[in-house]
């Protein structure tokens, strides 16, 4: 997945989360601490960044987990379609009775 040429990209992280999908996209969040979150490719290449906001007084790790969190859905959100969910896991029918 990770081209360890680029490992050093991820020196000094506090946090790293990896992400995958089946349709192939990769993506590596990254936070080194601070208000910023740094999102890698599977080659470990900087794509993207974001900003996070806090109160002062919360739980820094847990914040931050959470605003990946929150942009993962806002991209999966966006997808035209995936096919990860929403599998019929072979039910065709399913009868409740009362």
């Amino acid at each position: 997945m990770c081209d360890l040429a680029n490992l050093e990209n991820l020196d000094g992280a506090r946090l790293v989360r990896v992400y995958t999908s089946q349709e192939g996209s990769e993506r590596v969040y990254a936070w080194f601490g601070g208000s910023m979150v740094s999102i890698y490719d599977a080659e470990l290449n900087e794509i993207d960044v974001f900003s996070i906001d806090r109160l002062p007084g919360d739980d820094w790790p847990k914040v931050v987990e959470a605003f990946i969190e929150i942009h993962e859905d806002e991209i999966f959100m966006s997808e035209e379609y995936t096919d990860d969910i929403f599998y019929p896991w072979g039910i065709s029918s399913v009868k409740i009775q009362d």
